[in-house]
């Protein structure tokens, strides 16, 4: 699971904000959610990007990177399954 991966409280909520669907070869696509605290704060937001092709010796499906609300990176996690 997303949250897995990601250093939020379990009372934040996860708000679906945009879904970016790229035609290229890979078909691509980017959702972006925003956390937000229980009284509504926003916290930062997380990126999933899907179906990842690096050109890399490594091979990895997902990239999870969550920034704070200054825009500074928390989590940049490559990986296979979610």
């Amino acid at each position: 699971m997303l949250r897995d991966y990601l250093k939020i409280d379990d009372s934040d909520r996860l708000v679906e904000q945009s879904v970016l669907r790229l035609n290229n070869r890979g078909q691509e696509n980017v959702t972006e959610w925003h956390i937000v605290s229980v009284d509504g704060r926003q916290k930062g937001s997380v990126t999933l990007f899907d179906k990842l092709c690096n050109r890399r010796s490594y091979n990895v499906n997902y990239r999870i990177t969550q920034k704070d609300v200054h825009g500074r990176v928390i989590v940049d996690h490559l990986t296979d399954v979610l």
